[in-house]
């Protein structure tokens, strides 16, 4: 067997993992997300789409692309997206023409998306290939409440109502192959850069 024909036996090779990354709302997850892709080759991150208003300094294009509640309803009718959840009211989505593109480049891409999202997508799929599900939280629901609370973007009333939804996703670990608590933003980054990398060196076989 040649080199290059052993190199082709790592899952990694030629791109076509998607790296799922859920959580509750003020986990930090952008963070971890920025920080592990810094270092890693090789890696897209999927912008979702989304109804909900911009924050002050979120950025179109780069945190969500955010459109109408009408341009989003197209995008379903479409089967232009293949997760979409409705969270405290608002709508967010993920495109398939963004996973495709990334996927022809030979790249792997990253994705932030809800828990409810990601069961959809554990139950369909993403055709041929490879999806890892990571759930990345605080340790606990006491240090979420200071996080949101501390970033200023809700009131008291939102801020009870993102931890009751953080709640119910605890409950979904099951569904998640990895767990990443992030108390500490380095090592949390250390961590999802591992999981990547292991993932990629993983050798190919029939329960991929």
């Amino acid at each position: 067997m040649s080199s290059e024909s052993i190199a082709g036996q790592r899952r990694g090779v030629g791109g076509g993992i998607a790296f799922v990354v859920c959580g509750p709302s003020g986990a930090g997850k952008n963070s971890v997300i920025e920080g592990a892709m810094r270092s890693l080759p090789g890696l897209s991150f999927s912008v979702s789409y989304t109804t909900r208003p911009r924050r002050s300094g979120e950025v179109d294009g780069v945190d969500y692309h955010y459109i109408s509640r009408q341009q989003f309803d197209r995008l379903l009718t479409q089967g232009e997206l293949i997760e979409h959840v409705t969270y405290l009211g608002d709508q967010y989505g993920t495109a398939r023409s963004q996973i495709e593109e990334v996927f022809a480049r030979g790249e792997d891409v990253v994705l932030n998306i809800d828990v409810e999202g990601a069961r959809t997508l554990r139950k369909q799929g993403l055709h041929d290939f490879a999806v890892v599900y990571v759930f990345l939280a605080p340790s606990s629901l006491d240090l979420l409440e200071e996080r949101l609370s501390a970033r200023g973007t809700e009131d008291e009333e939102q801020i009870r109502a993102r931890l009751e939804v953080a709640a119910r996703e605890m409950k979904a670990l099951p569904v998640f192959d990895y767990l990443v608590l992030n108390d500490k933003l380095d090592r949390s980054i250390d961590e999802l850069r591992a999981i990547i990398v292991a993932e990629r060196c993983r050798i190919c076989g029939e329960h991929d």
